[in-house]
């Protein structure tokens, strides 16, 4: 490692749970590696998480609100028309990266971390800085050309789609799409806002989150993509997800200190609140199970009825510590949502609402801990079955073999390394 001091511009979309905490834990460990950073944020309901680890911000104006939020949320999950636009105008996105470049040019960065603060996609390049994004590993131009990114289950609308066609023929039409236009209609007033800068149009997701260095938070074990056959520009860092300091309630003790199968439901901030409903009626119901469950912001815990002996309910809980006590987690698939069960050793019962869930959870089931429910065929009935199964001494240990692998690495500290060698290299 070279010694020289750096100084980092963090960005991240303070909305999405997973992002942002990956942001969060990378930053913290930029500074415990004796880089000087400060993040800059459009707004999000996380980000009072900065100035609790002791970080230095500065908010950013205007911000993406947390109705803009819902709509991208929905994009993302194909819950609306392919080719929505997303709800931010071109006067939005100009006004954003007006302010990126204007805090860019105050704080004089060596080189910026962009996250998912997709306005970066704009200023950075604008202002001719070193950019690192932070994607899932289907974001990974790779992993579409080898044909392993499936059908989003949202996309599948009838059951010819859903069980008549062949996954290989999806395959090669999600490859198509992908690495085609496919985002063209959606980033309509984004691409006017680059054009304003003087920046050729972005047409495609991949193309739209990846920097001049593309970190990966994953392990080839878990996405299924040897790292030799990573795209130039992409690599593995292995997993970030955030251990969050703060207690366990006791409730959660004594509901999971009965006897019987203890189970962590959690659809992170993404999840359907109808689909949460349906999970947490259906494993109340089933006698011998006692269940937890974390609602983030998709609906308030009262409306998953009251707490009993049995049954407990909150916004937020250190997920790595309640997988742990959990004999059993049923997940929306969200990356770090699957990576703190792996780390945890907990067998999944996987829904996945988008395709990277869907790829992250598969992930799990090739390593046979995992059991993953097509969104188009949760039922009761399969819901306790899938549970039942991975309960079983097998999924355990596999999912111990896994857990292993996950604490060996530090994916804090090899993003730090890469970027940090990213820049000196820029520089000499």
């Amino acid at each position: 490692m070279h010694s020289s001091k750096l100084k980092w511009a963090f960005f991240s979309y303070g909305h999405n749970l997973g992002d942002f905490t990956r942001a969060l834990e990378t930053a913290k460990g930029m500074r415990a590696s004796g880089m000087d950073l400060k993040f800059f944020n459009h707004g999000g309901i996380h980000n009072h998480m900065i100035s609790e680890a002791g970080l230095e911000e500065e908010d950013l104006f205007p911000e993406i609100t947390w109705e803009q939020h819902q709509i991208i949320m929905d994009i993302n999950r194909y819950k609306v028309k392919v080719g929505t636009p997303l709800p931010i105008s071109t006067k939005q996105w100009i006004a954003m990266a007006e302010a990126d470049l204007k805090a860019l040019d105050q704080y004089k960065p060596d080189g910026v971390y962009a996250g998912l603060n997709l306005s970066c996609m704009i200023s950075v390049p604008y202002a001719k800085l070193p950019m690192v994004t932070q994607v899932p590993t289907v974001n990974c131009p790779a992993f579409i050309e080898q044909e392993m990114y499936n059908m989003p289950n949202t996309m599948e609308k009838n059951v010819l789609m859903q069980k008549v066609v062949p996954g290989f023929i999806k395959r090669k039409i999600m490859k198509k799409v992908l690495l085609g236009d496919s985002a063209k209609a959606s980033l309509t007033t984004f691409n006017e806002a680059r054009k304003h800068f003087g920046l050729d149009p972005i047409y495609n997701i991949v193309n739209l989150v990846k920097g001049d260095v593309t970190l990966l938070p994953d392990l080839p074990i878990l996405s299924g993509l040897k790292e030799e056959d990573l795209t130039e520009g992409y690599y593995y860092s292995a997993p970030i997800f955030s251990k969050m300091d703060m207690p366990i309630p006791k409730e959660v003790n004594q509901v999971f200190g009965r006897p019987g199968l203890n189970i962590f439901c959690s659809l992170g901030s993404s999840g359907y609140p109808e689909t949460l409903r349906l999970i947490i009626k259906t494993l109340r119901e089933v006698e011998g199970f006692n269940v937890v469950c974390s609602t983030t912001s998709i609906l308030e815990p009262e409306e998953l009825g009251p707490n009993t002996d049995r049954f407990y309910a909150c916004k937020f809980l250190p997920a790595h510590l309640v997988n742990e006590m959990a004999d059993v987690a049923v997940l929306h698939g969200g990356q770090g949502t699957i990576q703190t069960a792996a780390w945890a050793g907990t067998p999944v019962v996987g829904i996945g609402f988008q395709a990277e869930q869907q790829a992250n959870i598969d992930g799990l089931v090739r390593a046979k801990m995992a059991e993953r429910i097509p969104i188009y065929s949760v039922s009761p009935k399969r819901l306790i079955k899938a549970v039942n199964k991975v309960s079983s001494k097998v999924y355990k240990a596999n999912a111990d073999i896994i857990k292993n692998k996950v604490r060996s690495t530090d994916g804090v500290k090899r993003s730090v390394e890469i970027m940090n060698d990213f820049l000196h290299s820029t520089m000499n």
